[in-house]
């Protein structure tokens, strides 16, 4: 705590739970991850993701099961195409697999956990998540979903709500995990 104020005090603001900044400053690659947005690897057990849309193959697969020799190293697929939000690819992990042409694995997130990743994510962040955008994504009842878990959190002091937009407080900071686990197991709505 100590070392938040002595770095905030000299202009280099907490932007995210473990990275700190001055403005303008703040890690682009970082948070392409924490707002769940596209993003490209390269080489030898690189990681991307991209919006399932972006990929019709995987919805082709996920929709009908059709198969394709090019990409048979990936996991089958057992949601459909409707529930898929987005899709990481990893590269083979060893360099003779990579040199080798081996295909990329492909993974495909469901709309379930784009939600959570959307929560806990978002929730790293120090400007928090605007629940009027969640609802809008992920529909109001997803939301309304997590009311009670919200209230909670804000009476003993792990999250502050101000309007739509829920934020970490430097307690809830220290005790961030606790938090993110209510959201990853999503209550019945």
């Amino acid at each position: 705590m100590e070392a938040c104020k002595l770095l905030n005090g000299a202009g280099v603001q907490q932007y995210e739970i473990s990275n700190f900044a001055r403005e303008g400053f703040e890690s682009r690659h970082n948070l392409k991850y924490w707002t769940r947005q596209p993003y490209f690897g390269f080489g030898v057990d690189a990681h991307s993701m991209l919006a399932a849309s972006a990929d019709p193959y995987v919805l082709l697969r996920a929709e009908d099961g059709h198969q394709h020799e090019r990409y048979s190293s990936s996991a089958p697929y057992e949601m459909t195409a409707a529930n898929v939000e987005a899709v990481r690819f990893s590269t083979p992990d060893s360099l003779d697999g990579y040199l080798a042409g081996k295909p990329p694995n492909r993974t495909p997130v469901s709309r379930q956990a784009a939600l959570e990743e959307t929560l806990f994510l978002g929730l790293r962040l120090t400007r928090g998540v605007d629940l009027k955008k969640v609802a809008a994504e992920f529909g109001a009842d997803t939301v309304n979903a997590f009311a009670a878990s919200i209230k909670e959190f804000e009476e003993i002091g792990l999250l502050e709500r101000h309007s739509e937009v829920i934020r970490l407080t430097p307690r809830g900071r220290l005790l961030s995990n606790e938090v993110f686990e209510r959201f990853i197991a999503v209550p019945e709505a």
